[in-house]
């Protein structure tokens, strides 16, 4: 009877170690599986950042081709600034000056237009360096003295229909007008559109 509860005990003793050791590979296996389910869940925001990361990448090139082309398009549009062959055959040096070919004239330093139109001894009108000159009395209306020559330029004054003044440089293109700096006789000093200047009062 002893031998039969001695052998009773040996394998309740085997079963509670087997019950063991299988309840500490569960837990194991558990700790491995939440591992595992951390490790998929990192992979997957992984991938999804770098599925945003790719489409922001696609959508920032499709806007740069965009402007590309709309940069092509303003570059197209500009106007053509004439080559230096046809700049050629406009003019030829000539004892180290530039002479326009067509006429045989000096041409015009560039980026000296204000210079250019004050060497000339006289305007459109007879209008010149040092001589005197007259506001119109067509229309009746005040000339403005202004403080430049440009329509941006302050108004320093109106000078009434003949008014008299001498004329000090000029003239000078902008605005689509032929600027003189003048001093009218009493002293009153600017500059003037000169459409409305004449030689003689009028």
């Amino acid at each position: 009877m002893a031998s039969f509860l001695g052998g009773k005990d040996d394998e309740t003793k085997k079963l509670g170690e087997q019950m063991q050791n299988l309840s500490e590979q569960i837990a194991q296996l558990k700790q491995e599986l939440a591992a595992k389910t951390a490790e998929a869940d990192r992979l997957r925001t992984q991938a999804a950042q770098n599925a945003g990361s790719q489409a922001a990448y696609e959508d920032a090139q499709a806007q740069l081709e965009v402007l590309r082309k709309q940069v092509a398009e303003l570059q197209n549009a500009q106007p053509q600034a004439p080559s230096a062959a046809s700049a050629n055959e406009s003019t030829k040096s000539v004892g180290g000056a530039a002479t326009n070919v067509s006429s045989g004239s000096p041409a015009p330093a560039q980026g000296d237009v204000a210079r250019g139109a004050q060497e000339t001894s006289a305007s459109a009108g007879g209008l010149a360096v040092g001589s005197t000159a007259y506001v119109t009395r067509a229309g009746g209306l005040p000339l403005r003295l202004r403080s430049g020559p440009s329509l941006n330029d302050s108004i320093l004054d109106r000078l009434q229909p003949a008014t008299q003044m001498t004329l000090l440089e000029g003239p000078r293109q902008a605005d689509g007008h032929a600027w003189w700096h003048i001093r009218t006789s009493d002293g009153r000093e600017g500059w003037v559109a000169g459409e409305d200047l004449r030689t003689q009062p009028d």
